[in-house]
């Protein structure tokens, strides 16, 4: 009986370690498979994060180099537009040709055989398809003009291949007179004896109808490699001389100071005799901004001298205009001035000067 208690007991702790080692190992394989989930789930959430943070930046940096590009494409066509503009307008020889075409367009001769060799040479400045017959008229007109100036006033209507030359000319337009008279001349008549008769002799004679002023706008054209007058050049009127007002003294008369007048203009003589013999570096301790006109002229006294007040207290704004003579010439002329002064160490110095006595 006790060994067969002794087996059923050994049976049944070998079934209780069977029992708890199977608990033990379904405890492992769950917390195996437990990490396993953690670790897909950890990368594949970081390989999204990466997909997505990549896609950003990406589309940022697409974005960040479109508007780049887009920028530096702007800023080049604005550059080839100015330079199309600038460089076809101030092109030397665009203009050395528009003069040129001037010269022959306007200088008419009277003579038939001139007039035929100027129009030779006008048909070479025009466009394929632009006759001299389409530019003016002739037949009607005895007489000449004659070119005296013109000069280039304007550019417009500027393009990559075109351009308005707007020349201001002068002419002088003259016309042909015949004169009749009768001569005297001496003949051999059929029997050989030398005899007077009258003849009659025809002259011509320019006679001036007077100087004309025009605007005259010859429009170019080019292929980048010569030019040519695209159509008709055409005349406008002189633009009007208009007269500007000019600068004068616009200081609240209110903030005038008499009472130091006298002083700072004792001063202003000091300071311009200095201004035209020191150097700029000795200027420096009469002035903050230092300049000179050294050896260029002598001083020769004030006009107009004003004193104001100015912002700050002890301060004073001079204005003048100082008579300047060339060095070792009698030319004066006159520069105008405004000073802003104020004293130093119980010495007037000069902060602020100015050319002009507007401002």
């Amino acid at each position: 009986m006790k060994l067969l208690d002794a087996l059923k007991q050994g049976l049944k702790n070998h079934a209780d370690r069977g029992r708890k080692k199977m608990m033990k190992d379904e405890r492992r394989l769950k917390s195996s498979r437990f990490n396993g989930r953690m670790a897909f789930s950890f990368v594949f959430w970081v390989v999204l994060l990466g997909v997505i943070f990549l896609t950003f930046l990406s589309w940022s940096r697409t974005g960040f180099l479109n508007e780049k590009v887009n920028g530096y494409q702007d800023k080049a066509a604005a550059q080839i537009a100015s330079l199309n503009e600038v460089g076809f307008a101030n092109s030397p020889a665009g203009e050395d040709y528009s003069r040129q075409f001037i010269d022959t367009y306007i200088n008419v001769p009277d003579d038939e055989k001139q007039r035929e060799e100027r129009s030779k040479a006008l048909q070479s400045f025009l466009a394929e398809g632009l006759e001299v017959g389409q530019l003016e008229n002739l037949s009607e007109f005895r007489g000449k003009r004659v070119l005296k100036s013109a000069s280039l006033y304007d550019v417009k209507d500027v393009s990559e291949a075109a351009a308005s030359y707007v020349y201001r000319i002068e002419y002088e337009l003259f016309k042909i007179v015949e004169k009749k008279e009768q001569v005297e001349v001496k003949k051999r008549n059929k029997k050989g004896k030398v005899e007077v008769v009258k003849e009659e002799k025809v002259t011509r004679k320019d006679e001036s109808l007077g100087n004309k002023q025009q605007m005259i706008v010859v429009r170019l054209g080019t292929d980048g490699n010569s030019f040519n007058v695209m159509e008709q050049p055409y005349y406008q009127a002189v633009p009007n001389e208009s007269r500007l007002t000019a600068i004068t003294d616009k200081a609240d008369q209110a903030d005038k100071n008499t009472k130091v007048e006298s002083k700072l203009q004792q001063f202003a003589t000091q300071f311009f005799t200095s201004y035209t013999t020191n150097s700029t570096e000795e200027m420096s301790y009469l002035m903050e901004t230092p300049e000179s006109l050294k050896d260029l002229y002598e001083y020769k006294g004030l006009e107009g001298f004003v004193v104001y007040d100015g912002e700050k207290k002890g301060q004073y704004i001079v204005k003048t205009l100082v008579l300047l003579q060339e060095a070792n010439t009698g030319l004066q002329s006159k520069h105008p001035f405004t000073l802003v002064i104020s004293k130093q160490n119980n010495k007037f110095y000069v902060h602020e000067i100015k050319h002009t006595k507007g401002g």
